[in-house]
């Protein structure tokens, strides 16, 4: 869906968009989460009604307050649209303006640009996505670890879960401290027991093999320690 000049000079995000940006890249950027692969839209419902309440005020009395970007915002939240990190970094990163939020909407731009960017609420949630985002994209990459109170962290993902219990073995190469092992897990299944995955299975796939998978993590656990 692409940004589109309207006859008056504006650019519209669509074909049945309003023509209110006044400049194609204003638009590309105003709308830069339709074209995200990874999106959220599991912030507060009270996030979506301080937008809402926001836009009404606006449409109602009218305002020259905010940005273009700031109430695309505010409409992206108040339909429950998917955003992106960067749109939800945004959002946190306006808790700078946290000390205007009280500002009545007929006497500034403080208050009705708070909620417009989803109020505390929507901030606050904001800054918690950033960091869970970036949390949760730093233990895909890191697949085995140690802390404070274990030695050793592995991952397994459904997808290798499955791939050992189909195969019978999984083979993965993990390092540590400089060193390289490549470990072969193996499972052996009953001979009568039917193979059938599918996504009510795999729950129950994950369950069958928890006590074999720690079994193997504790035998590599003391083979990392005689290193």
């Amino acid at each position: 869906m692409p940004c589109l000049e309207c006859e008056n000079g504006l650019w519209r995000f669509g074909e049945s968009g309003e023509c209110e940006y006044s400049s194609k890249s204003e638009c590309d950027e105003a709308n830069v989460d339709y074209y995200a692969a990874e999106t959220y839209n599991d912030y507060p419902e009270s996030a979506t009604n301080n937008a809402k309440r926001a836009i009404k005020h606006k449409e109602e009395n009218g305002s020259s307050c905010g940005t273009q970007v700031g109430w695309t915002r505010a409409r992206q939240l108040a339909n429950r649209d998917k955003i992106t990190r960067s749109t939800i970094a945004r959002m946190a990163s306006f808790k700078r303006h946290q000390q205007h939020k009280d500002v009545p909407y007929t006497e500034g731009c403080g208050g009705i640009m708070w909620d417009a960017w989803g109020g505390t609420s929507g901030v606050e949630w904001a800054i918690n996505k950033v960091e869970q985002i970036d949390k949760n994209k730093d233990m895909a990459k890191k697949k085995y670890y140690s802390d404070e109170d274990h030695d050793y962290h592995f991952n397994f993902t459904e997808d290798m879960m499955e791939d050992l219990h189909m195969n019978g073995e999984l083979e993965v190469k993990v390092e540590k401290e400089g060193k390289e092992m490549l470990i072969l897990f193996t499972y052996k299944r009953d001979e009568d027991e039917e193979v059938v995955i599918d996504k009510v299975n795999d729950e129950k796939i994950i369950s069958m093999l928890d006590d074999e998978l720690d079994e193997y993590i504790n035998k590599l656990t003391d083979s990392l320690k005689k290193l």
